[in-house]
């Protein structure tokens, strides 16, 4: 797949129309019912067929583009806007029996709901080798503690402690009246709660890593950036020059870009406009350092947008697989051309953090082979899997990585994180002390060497 396909060029709704009758992905356990006017989706496991959304023609020719139909009419794909994946779609006779069989649960069911949770991890969570997580073992361990009269307080508490070992901070459970996350903590948290104990600070971790990372900002403007800054893309970027021969660009998100969240097609013609703008201002230099320190993800589609920016000729970004029921789907490699309207080709020195996560690490793993790049930071985050999100029958909803990215050379990066060439920690304390950026000051010996 070439992610310079355009977002403009979206399914119609006459193509939809066409393709009336029920459907079933491969992998992400979706079915999907079409009609004259109208579609709903299903959420699927082996128990369960569950109503989740219902739109117009519309609003799925918004969700997928790029749709292809085999000659029979008994396949389709089409590209998923929110991400990079091709989804892949075969034709049921009918909607699956357990669609009935669903309805006919008490949606509040705590069993029923357990049940449905445990199912959907088993049938679609890709990481349990990697995480060491026996789930099966859990259910033995976590079912006899769920009954039917169990309350709503002690079916989540059950949920998050099954979730809890995953350590994964795409794992996340929602409910009316509590969240939790899988999440494990960054390094640099501890070493800023060390800080905050030592120092007898009695700001919050949250608060004093806001304000350390607003410190970092007015620094860089004001001792690197001396010539000013512009902004765009509702100021989650900035670009300036570093000196003569060196342009800098902050990255800070990669959704969001128009203005607003959930718009992915808008945030990706934002960022054309502002990466060509980019370029006019600093492409002609030998160096670009690109800051994502603190960019903890968004839209894959975003990412790779602005990689097409940087890269020198088409390139594999990497390849990616989900899990389903009986194994995984076959890879899809993900391939990103040169912009069009041209890219940069210099040196490129890209900033990373713990903190760097999501799509800002496909990002990362996008320009891994770009000659002349240069990695300076810590290791990223490791959570580059795409979030499945899925509802359960009570009204709750979760989300979790069901699929596996691989690197140009097949590396895997989740949990570990992508290492960089030249390793300085994100806001330590001799950089601080001093009320200097260490990154910066690497990239300035560097390109005065």
């Amino acid at each position: 797949m070439v992610l310079a396909e355009s977002l403009d060029e979206s399914a119609g709704i006459a193509d939809f129309k066409a393709l009336q009758g029920v459907w079933r992905s491969r992998g992400y356990g979706k079915v999907l019912l079409i009609e004259p006017d109208e579609y709903t989706l299903f959420e699927e496991t082996a128990i369960s067929c569950q109503e989740t959304f219902t739109g117009s023609l519309d609003e799925l020719a918004l969700y997928y583009d790029d749709l292809r139909v085999s000659p029979g009419e008994q396949t389709f794909s089409a590209h998923r806007v929110t991400g990079v994946a091709r989804i892949h779609f075969r034709r049921l006779k009918a909607l699956p029996p357990t669609a009935a069989a669903t309805r006919m649960h008490e949606a509040r069911d705590p069993v029923f709901n357990f049940e449905v949770f445990w199912r959907t991890f088993d049938e679609h969570y890709a990481l349990f080798d990697l995480k060491g997580v026996d789930w099966h073992e859990s259910y033995q361990r976590f079912r006899p503690k769920v009954h039917r009269r169990s309350s709503r307080e002690a079916l989540f508490s059950n949920l998050a402690a099954m979730l809890r070992p995953l350590r994964d901070g795409h794992i996340r459970l929602h409910s009316p009246w509590g969240h939790f996350s899988a999440g494990a903590l960054p390094s640099l948290y501890n070493r800023l709660e060390r800080e905050l104990e030592a120092s007898s600070d009695g700001r919050e971790l949250a608060t004093y890593l806001d304000d350390l990372k607003a410190w970092l900002r007015e620094v860089i403007h004001e001792e690197y950036l001396m010539k000013g800054v512009e902004h765009g893309a509702a100021r989650l970027m900035e670009w300036g020059r570093l000196g003569p021969s060196t342009g800098y660009l902050n990255i800070r998100a990669m959704a969001g870009l128009c203005g607003r969240i959930g718009h992915p097609a808008d945030d990706i013609r934002v960022t054309d406009r502002v990466m060509q703008q980019v370029l006019a201002d600093l492409g002609g230099l030998p160096n670009l350092v690109v800051d994502i320190r603190t960019n903890g993800g968004g839209y894959d589609g975003v990412a790779l947008r602005i990689a097409a920016y940087l890269l020198d000729r088409k390139r594999l970004a990497f390849s990616k697989y989900a899990r389903k029921v009986t194994g995984f789907t076959g890879k899809q490699p993900v391939y990103v051309d040169p912009a069009g309207s041209g890219s940069y080709r210099g040196n490129l020195y890209l900033l990373t953090s713990e903190l760097t996560a999501s799509a800002a690490e496909i990002f990362v793993l996008s320009l891994l082979q770009r000659p002349g790049l240069t990695l300076i930071g810590d290791p990223t985050h490791g959570i580059l899997s795409d979030t499945l999100e899925r509802h359960l029958p009570n009204g709750w909803h979760f989300t979790l990585s069901n699929e596996v990215y691989e690197a140009f050379d097949g590396q895997v990066y989740e949990d570990t994180g992508i290492p960089p060439h030249i390793r300085l920690p994100f806001l330590g304390r001799r950089g601080r002390e001093d009320g200097k950026d260490p990154m910066l000051e690497r990239v300035l010996k560097e390109v005065s060497a």
